[in-house]
């Protein structure tokens, strides 16, 4: 029976050494929130790497492990990331050389240029890294109709969003269309007009027209309930054409979140890259107007239905909130599922320079108060990134970490004080009986 029982050992072993050596490199993060793992916009950037990146972390002893563990996740996806952990006090030559001034520190340099993370996490690492490759782009909002303000921490402000280009590697400017040459630069890689108040004037509407067909990139977030005559018709040509309506979807999921039926929740996307990454997420889409799609356009190459609403739902013409009276009325109303946001791309006179637009029926999506809702700040940096060409930053980004707690009832616990206090000591117990009775035999 020892035979027997050295053997099983001895081959278990052997079975664990060779599971090591063939597999000792792989790891399996088995958290549920993925903690110990990259997201796959970062996986992205890290396979889209054309040269060798050293990252440097500069940290203390207690620091470094966290870094290290960090860090590992980068180098076991690409070998062109060569990880470098250093301690400022003894190495404080190298600490000045990359302007490092505090323990914590990460730093991404790549020939002869180096860049400080904004944050020793996986968003600062990787927008660094992206920095780094691919330089700076420019956002250009449009004002002068009361849109939304990129400085505002209100609820309706776009504060968060304009950091959420910042954390990028987007410079946002604002810019008027109707001073200077009355035209929108050359190096905005993509143009947002964010909630007008007001409609734009012909002259406006003919400078936006030509960007786009010319190969701009537009992102249009309207608002139900203002007039935009000129803007909707710019629109509508293009196959994408805004209603005047407000979206009422009596969809019970929203009642999970306790969201009027005025506020639509998303569970339904199409099949654009945008929308891609966020097949399981919801969005919410506060006070929005639909769009209804054409196929008649001349200048589309395509125009894409991105997110859509449930069959519960309806596009209300005289809808009012104040009331909170929700009936739908088949005179007038449009019966869903109806379109909430839609791309497109247009044909120009270059076929190298394809222009590409961006309609969201409500610019509350991207407001202080509700970019932070589930999937809402993953579609709305996707659609800029899909229009100014990054398309391997489509991704759900990494979101930062969250307590985790273990809730046990009062019989969980009696079951876990028997099991673990009780119960073991009492095998324990048996056991040695057990063998003290076999050896008296």
């Amino acid at each position: 029976m020892l035979v027997v029982y050295t053997m099983v050992v001895v081959a278990i072993v052997i079975l664990v050494n060779v599971a090591v050596s063939r597999y000792g490199d792989r790891r399996w993060d088995l958290t549920s929130a993925k903690k110990f793992s990259i997201s796959p916009e970062t996986v992205k950037v890290l396979k889209g790497l054309n040269d060798n990146v050293d990252i440097y972390a500069f940290n203390d002893a207690r620091g470094m492990q966290a870094d290290r563990d960090l860090l590992d996740n980068y180098t076991n996806v690409t070998r062109r990331v060569t990880a470098h952990y250093v301690d400022p006090n003894r190495q404080p030559a190298l600490a000045r050389q990359f302007e490092v001034r505090a323990a914590g520190t990460i730093v991404v340099a790549e020939g002869g240029r180096h860049y400080a993370a904004s944050s020793a996490d996986e968003q600062g690492i990787t927008n660094a890294l992206i920095r780094l490759t691919k330089g700076l782009k420019k956002a250009c909002f449009i004002g002068g109709h009361g849109e939304r303000d990129l400085e505002s921490a209100e609820r309706d402000g776009f504060q968060h969003f304009k950091k959420g280009l910042t954390d990028e590697n987007y410079t946002v400017e604002t810019l008027t269309l109707l001073t200077g040459k009355n035209e929108i630069p050359a190096d905005c890689a993509v143009t947002v007009i964010a909630g007008p108040q007001h409609d734009y004037e012909p002259p406006e509407i003919d400078t936006l027209r030509k960007y786009v067909t010319d190969g701009g990139r537009l992102l249009a977030m309207l608002d139900a309930g203002v007039e935009t005559p000129n803007l909707d018709k710019l629109f509508e040509g293009w196959g994408a054409a805004p209603e005047n309506d407000l979206v009422v979807d009596l969809n019970p999921v929203a009642q999970l979140f306790n969201t009027p039926p005025y506020m639509p929740v998303i569970i339904k996307y199409g099949t654009s890259p945008i929308v891609a990454p966020l097949k399981q997420v919801m969005t919410l889409f506060p006070l929005t107007r639909s769009f209804k799609l054409s196929k008649q356009s001349t200048s589309a190459i395509s125009d894409d239905s991105l997110c859509e609403t449930s069959g519960d739902s309806f596009g209300s013409m005289g809808f009012n909130p104040k009331t909170q009276k929700i009936a739908y009325d088949a005179s007038k109303d449009v019966k869903g599922p109806l379109t909430v946001a839609a791309s497109g791309t247009l044909a120009g006179a270059d076929p190298k320079k394809q222009g590409r637009f961006v309609g969201l029926g409500t610019s509350l999506i991207a407001a202080n108060a509700y970019l932070k809702f589930q999937g809402n700040s993953d579609l709305v940096m996707n659609m800029v990134n899909w229009l100014s060409a990054e398309e391997d930053l489509l991704s759900i980004r990494p979101k930062p970490p969250e307590a985790q707690h273990l809730d046990l009832t009062q019989a969980q616990m009696r079951k876990i004080l028997i099991l673990g206090v009780i119960g073991v000591p009492i095998l324990i117990i048996f056991a040695g009986v057990s063998v003290w009775w076999q050896r008296r035999r």
